[in-house]
């Protein structure tokens, strides 16, 4: 069922309510993180969630600018948050292991932009300065393991991570996770990467008029989606780093609150 334009404005005001009250509640817990190369997850568990929650904040912006579409693919980083969090804490004792998978992979990602930059220095003094660089942040040059994903587990990692089990699933089974890996991953990639899908939702226009108007058959169904989207992956984002650290936010009955 379609909504109409104020039961939408009014699921908005209350995605609003829940993101600025989970956040809130977060930063009421004045969370210190401990010495980084001891615990690297206090870092980046809290770094993923503030990522999570600054693109929720821009999904709802651009949502309430009547941008639709593009709040539907930017949501697609918000599951991504969600999935890293899912695989990092799926099994406690690897945390710290796959936490400086993470970390590490920063290295690679700067070996890829020191190749690249090495081959248009033009002079023998950049060079040598982007040698010294390298020789300095320990870099080799090597563009290759920056094209590989920093988990090891290759391009299926949202994937592979869906079916991985997870101590906060609950009741939900794989086939559950395969559904929402179709609704929230799969389809969301179509609008980041402008499959055929998200061109039939706008209108095609050369210079002042109108050449094509296509309906937006599913447009009119993203707001909808892309509500519920939030509150389910903030929610993960927030349970995935809570669990692992053993702190209680008691996410769980906030949305219920304000409902």
């Amino acid at each position: 069922m379609r909504m109409s334009q104020k039961d939408r404005t009014a699921e908005l005001r209350k995605i609003r309510a829940y993101v600025n009250r989970a956040e809130r509640e977060l930063n009421a817990l004045e969370i210190l993180p401990r010495a980084a190369h001891k615990f690297p997850f206090d870092i980046v568990g809290l770094a993923t969630l503030s990522k999570a929650f600054a693109i929720a904040e821009a999904c709802l912006k651009l949502l309430a600018s009547d941008c639709p579409d593009e709040a539907y693919s930017l949501s697609r980083s918000l599951v991504e948050c969600a999935t890293n969090l899912r695989y990092l804490t799926s099994d406690l004792s690897e945390l710290d292991k796959r936490t400086r998978d993470f970390v590490k992979f920063a290295l690679a990602d700067k070996a890829f932009w020191y190749h690249h930059t090495l081959e248009v220095a033009k002079t023998p003094k950049q060079k040598a300065e982007l040698r010294a660089y390298a020789k300095q942040m320990g870099l080799v040059d090597n563009p290759e393991p920056a094209r590989q994903h920093w988990s090891g587990q290759g391009s299926g990692f949202v994937w592979t991570t869906t079916l991985l089990a997870h101590p906060l699933d609950g009741p939900a089974t794989v086939d559950h996770r395969k559904k929402a890996h179709a609704v929230d991953y799969y389809q969301t990639s179509g609008f980041v990467h402008v499959h055929c899908l998200p061109l039939t939702t706008t209108s095609l226009k050369t210079g002042c008029h109108s050449t094509s108007q296509l309906l937006p058959v599913i447009t009119k169904r993203i707001n909808q989606r892309s509500l519920f989207f939030w509150f389910t992956y903030i929610t993960q984002s927030l349970t995935s780093f809570t669990a692992s650290t053993q702190i209680d936010l008691r996410v769980w009955t906030l949305y219920s609150r304000e409902r």
